[in-house]
């Protein structure tokens, strides 16, 4: 079991105004982890400060006690997958060749790709459903084909974390709950999952541990049945929610977050407008 621990970062792009500060916790490679907030609030950065893309202005990010910025990119990148928020894809690569790209750790500059690399590849794609698109270019690609690509390179990139920066973003409701699904799957088949996400639900249903982040800090992180609270939800997006427990087909208790529609107008318009419907 490997271990990430952030131990009082803070981080700054001009040196003055703190995106977050001292954040820490521990997240092991054994477990699913949630970061909820508002947008602006640091959660894109910190996911990018643990894969030493930025620098912290204090504070440390280590992994097994080894500081991410001792290690080497190729070196750091068997360890950590990461799938970003938005692509900028400017050539029209074909899925196999994107897929291909997730094994890049593992050849040498001078090299080629070996048959076990295509191996892994085609597993990947294979268990997302892919075949069919795999000589097709990604520019021609939906939203939702798109993110599945990138978790199958994540797939065949074999690291033991997976960073998801909002996975679900970009998607219909069905091909979020597929993308969910194959994140639980890795996760079940002994990878880490690190993800942010704007839907408390998705904490409910996946996540083993989840934060949730205000005004650059870490409010509350534990377990999601104790971390993903009406307080702490409304402290965090200024809105009113009420979180609901239900029994699903099998008698099992599960939560989910309804917005109460007329506090919420009047926290941001006012009572007088809030009458208005």
């Amino acid at each position: 079991m490997r271990e990430i621990v952030i131990q009082d970062a803070t981080f700054s792009y001009d040196g003055k105004t703190d995106i977050f500060s001292g954040l820490s916790d521990t997240i092991t490679s054994e477990e699913m982890f949630c970061i909820l907030g508002p947008n602006g609030i640091g959660k894109s950065t910190l996911l990018k400060a643990i894969l030493n893309l930025h620098k912290l202005k204090s504070g440390s990010i280590s992994i097994d006690g080894r500081n991410v910025e001792d290690y080497r990119p190729a070196e750091l990148a068997k360890i950590i997958a990461y799938i970003p928020q938005t692509y900028a894809l400017t050539f029209p690569y074909k899925v196999l060749d994107m897929v291909l790209m997730g094994r890049m750790p593992y050849i040498n500059s001078m090299a080629r790709p070996t048959p076990e690399d295509y191996e892994k590849c085609g597993t990947a794609i294979q268990l997302l459903g892919l075949q069919s698109l795999a000589d097709r270019p990604c520019t021609q690609l939906s939203g939702g084909q798109l993110q599945l690509v990138m978790l199958a390179r994540a797939i065949a990139q074999e690291a033991e974390f997976i960073i998801l920066d909002e996975p679900t973003s970009h998607l219909d409701y069905g091909k979020q709950m597929i993308t969910l699904d194959i994140i639980r799957t890795m996760k079940d088949r002994g990878v880490g999952i690190i993800m942010t996400t704007h839907d408390p639900d998705h904490a409910f249903m996946v996540c083993d541990k989840a934060a949730v982040m205000s005004k650059g800090n870490f409010i509350a992180v534990g377990k999601p049945d104790d971390v993903v609270t009406e307080e702490n939800l409304r402290t965090a997006y200024n809105v009113d929610i009420r979180i609901i427990t239900y029994e699903d087909e099998d008698g099992k208790k599960q939560k989910t977050c309804v917005p109460k529609n007329r506090g919420n107008r009047e926290t941001l318009f006012g009572p007088s407008t809030a009458r208005l419907t």
